[in-house]
Order: C-alpha cells, then structure tokens, then sequence
C-alpha cells in the first residue's frame, strides 16, 4: 500500500467542499465562532450542497507549549478545548478541519510543527479532527539545507503514525513546484501566494483572482481524484469587509470567480461569514448546476483553449461525454464571444445550456456566439444533440 493511500482510503476523490476562518477572521477563531458557523452551514443549505469541512485556520493555538512541549488550545478562544468543538462538527455530520505551521512558527506567530510532528500529528487526530492545513513558512535561522518537501513527507508520515485518516492539505504557496510531487504526499497543494478579495489588482503579499487563475491553469494536468491543485480559498462574500483582503468585487465578478474554481476542479472553501451571507452570495455559492461541474467524478481539470479579444475559453471534460464550456470576459467593456463547435472536439450538433440562467443557448451552423458582459463568466454544459 502506498504512503498516500495509508492516510485514508477513498479520501478526497472530488475537490473537497467547506468553509474556512481566515478569509475573514485571520488569526483569530473562536469556539462561539466555529459552533455559530456550523449551525449556518446547517441551517442555510451549505451543508446539504456539499458543503462539509469546517477548518479552524491559524490562531487556535495558545502562544507557547505546555512543560511538556504539547501545543494546547488558547484558553480565551477555546475555553473547553477542541474536543468540544470537532464533537459539535461531526454531530451536525460535517467533518472537522484545523491548522498547523511547517516551521518554526506559524503566521500568526503561534509554535510551528517543525521537530514536533509526530507530537502534533498524534494532538490533532486524538482530538478527531479529519483535514490537516499544514502551512508553509520560512523564518531566520533555518537551517540552509531546509527541503520543503522533506517536510511535509515527515509530516506525512507523523500522520500515518497517528492512526487517523486525514485529508492533508499542502500549503507551501507554490514555492516548490508542489504540482510536481504533491499527488505523492497530500490531497491538494496551494499554487500560488494568498488569494485577495480584488479581480484584477493584487493587495500586499496576496494576488487577485485573475493573477492566480492565469498562474494555476497551466497546471491542470496534474490535477485528478485525491490530488488537487488549490489556487486557495474562495473570497465570494467578502465584499471589501476586510481592508487587507482587498477592495471586494462586484456580483458579475464573484461569480466569474467561482466559475473558474468550478472549471479548475478546485478545492471550493467558502471565507465569508456564513453566518450574514446576503442573498447574492448564496445564489453564488450554491448553484447545483455550477457545484455538479466542480464535483464531477471524472476529475479533470478544465483549461483555457483559447484566447481572443480578452475572452478566455476555458474547457472542461465532465463524465459521460459532456464539457463544460467556460466564456470569461476579462475587459472593462462587453464583449461578442465566438467559437466553432470543432475547436470543443465536437463534429455533430449539441444541446448547449448556461448554467447560470438555467436556459438552452441555441447553435446555429456549428457555431457557439454569446454577448459577455464585462468580467463575467458564462458557463455552458454541451451535451451531443440525441433527439
């Protein structure tokens, strides 16, 4: 049996689906806040959608280990534990998600896992969490031979050891080329820096969402079942609510933004407040028709086939002979979008429907022609014509 399959069988066959803390808490989850989030998951529909991870990011963890060199819960945010915290996920039948540091210390400057694997490994599986964000970073006084995949092997391997099966998420921001070997070690790896609430303007340290769908398409073929490429967390619903994620973006382009994570087999992980999503948000995020895209189980990785006149054609293969065909408009002024039925691999008529208006497009003469309305994303599903 290989090392990847002994974290868990069967785990992470489609991109995994869920909601994480940091997009819009930082550093700073909290017991009230992870139980509050698991009852909105529940009650709005996130959760019937396919919605099922709940990931406590940085900041968990108190400031220092205890005498015997244990990380513990802060006692402020987590006054009963975390024990209390994942019973309550899985009690509600989601799964739970936390965070450690692959260094020395975390961003948020908690204790990092490096030389405490196995301790931190046996800490998170005994108090039942099953997905581990394990987060890459470099501090003074490294060692100069520092190998990051060597890393997150010996972290792998803490994981095995620790018995439980884990869904482990490699976070190194793509500083090592993880598409390269990341299918060995974990179930998806981040391909870029931190994802920013902005379309086409990068904030600090982070990249917008067009710098990172331009950076991670190429990739597409290593992406398949239990390994993932992640261009990172979605910020649909954050709406410029946090000055360092970035200005927000407009309705056309969060929805261009989860068009592209759909089309890309990306891991989808809501970083709004789920608990105040607007009626906007939830449209977004739980489109059936978008979701069965990112779901599908032949597990490809859509791509762009074609560019001209700032539209992006992106194509992605889903089961049973259909595509999935992704029309962005990536200019400040609407766009006439066209392309002939033999550059999508089809040579007889098909059925093309938009999957965002829920109506049949109409394909004359072999050819798909459509209006786009500046930064948004039309995706169609073309299916051979049977009738």
């Amino acid at each position: 049996m290989s090392k990847k399959r002994q974290l868990g069988e069967g785990i992470g066959l489609t991109p995994p689906m869920g909601w994480n803390s940091f997009n819009t808490f930082g550093c700073e989850p909290t017991e009230q806040l992870i139980m509050e989030s698991v009852d909105a998951i529940v009650a709005s529909g996130l959760k019937d959608a396919g919605y099922l991870y709940v990931n406590i990011d940085d900041g968990w963890m108190a400031d220092e280990r205890d005498k015997d060199g244990n990380l513990i819960p802060d006692p402020k945010k987590f006054p009963n534990g975390m024990k209390v915290v994942t019973d309550y996920i899985h009690s509600n039948g989601l799964k739970a998600g936390t965070y450690l540091g692959c260094g020395q210390k975390t961003y948020g400057d908690k204790p990092g896992s490096l030389g405490y694997e196995e301790r931190d490994a046996q800490l998170i599986a005994s108090q039942g969490f099953d997905l581990l964000k394990y987060d890459y970073r470099e501090l003074p006084g490294d060692p100069e031979d520092r190998v990051v995949k060597t890393d997150y092997i010996t972290m792998q391997d803490a994981l095995i050891k620790a018995g439980r099966p884990m869904f482990f998420s490699i976070c190194e921001h793509g500083k090592s080329d993880p598409w390269t070997w990341g299918a060995e070690v974990g179930h998806m790896w981040r391909t870029t820096p931190d994802i920013k609430d902005s379309f086409d303007v990068d904030i600090n340290w982070g990249w917008s969402l067009l710098r990172i769908i331009d950076h991670s398409h190429q990739y597409y073929s290593h992406g398949q079942p239990s390994g993932w490429n992640d261009p990172d967390m979605l910020v649909v619903g954050l709406n410029g609510v946090n000055e360092w994620m970035g200005p927000g973006c407009s309705k056309e382009e969060y929805q261009a933004h989860f068009s592209l994570w759909c089309l890309s087999a990306a891991p989808l992980l809501i970083g709004c407040d789920i608990r105040s999503m607007d009626e906007s948000t939830k449209g977004i995020l739980m489109n059936k028709e978008m979701i069965k895209v990112n779901q599908d189980t032949a597990g490809v990785q859509g791509r762009i086939i074609k560019k001209d006149n700032d539209i992006d054609y992106w194509l992605k293969p889903l089961s049973v002979g259909e595509l999935a065909l992704g029309i962005l408009n990536r200019s400040t002024e609407p766009k006439k979008a066209s392309i002939e039925l033999t550059e999508l691999g089809f040579n007889d008529k098909v059925e093309a429907k938009d999957l965002w208006n829920d109506r049949e497009i109409k394909v004359y003469d072999n050819l798909i022609e459509t209006s786009v309305s500046s930064h948004q994303c039309i995706v169609l599903k073309l299916s051979k014509n049977i009738k």
